[in-house]
């Protein structure tokens, strides 16, 4: 009976021991580093506004945060395998989405762009109807175009740098992308002109697996960084033009 006693305590502590080395030190969070202003790669680093909000979640649970670059339609699935805690890149929190993942509060609001060259004078709705339009894989501008746009040649991408260099070559005649995105590509890349053209229904927020215990967490800490006027200081340093 002794001996019976003290295996059970045993097997106890070591259940009590990988309970605590399962409590993680770090956030790993899946982006997709293609997307100015929000993550993009600077002199070998990745910087936007994404990047800096990640960070700032991270210090409010003390946690570190470690970021793995992916490709936007392999995103989801790499939070639903639990390769990855939670995946943040300008992600629309749509229904469809919701069905397979959990999603914190929402911390922007997308407007929808088409990205053309300056010498198209044609950019209308009927225009559109009958143009190769380039988008991103899994992004909700595919999405928006099937719905709203259904007759146009839909290109589908799988990143907007490739998008705009089919562009620049005449390979597609416009790109729908985010209008902050749209905006900074058209700055860096001459001849190249923006124009709003809807608002999506979805805010951005941080994508998490379903029942993640950290989607309670996240969402008091974008909470008390909304509070603190420190989201905003981030909008002000990467969204304003």
């Amino acid at each position: 009976m002794k001996k019976y006693v003290i295996s059970c305590a045993v097997v106890l502590l070591m259940l009590l021991g990988c309970e605590d080395k399962s409590e993680k030190n770090e956030i790993k969070f899946a982006i997709c580093a293609d997307y100015p202003p929000f993550e993009y790669f600077e002199n070998g680093k990745i910087v936007g506004y994404d990047i800096d909000l990640a960070k700032a979640i991270a210090q409010k649970l003390s946690k570190d945060v470690v970021f793995e670059d992916t490709q936007l339609a392999a995103m989801l699935a790499a939070v639903q395998s639990g390769n990855v805690d939670a995946a943040i890149s300008a992600l629309a929190a749509t229904e469809e989405r919701k069905k397979n993942c959990d999603f914190t509060v929402e911390y922007y609001r997308e407007k929808f762009a088409l990205v053309y060259k300056q010498d198209n004078k044609m950019a209308t709705q009927q225009w559109l109807a009958r143009s190769k339009i380039a988008c991103q894989l899994g992004s909700t501008m595919e999405a928006w175009l099937k719905e709203n746009i259904p007759n146009a040649a839909r290109i589908i991408m799988d990143n907007n740098n490739q998008a705009i260099e089919a562009l620049k070559t005449d390979h597609v005649d416009c790109i729908l992308m985010d209008e902050i995105q749209a905006s900074n590509f058209c700055k860096k890349n001459r001849g190249l002109k923006c124009m709003s053209i809807a608002t999506s229904g979805n805010g951005y927020a941080i994508v998490l697996k379903k029942g993640s215990n950290l989607k309670e967490k996240m969402n008091n800490a974008l909470k008390e960084l909304e509070a603190s006027g420190k989201i905003e200081e981030l909008k002000k340093k990467w969204l304003t033009e």
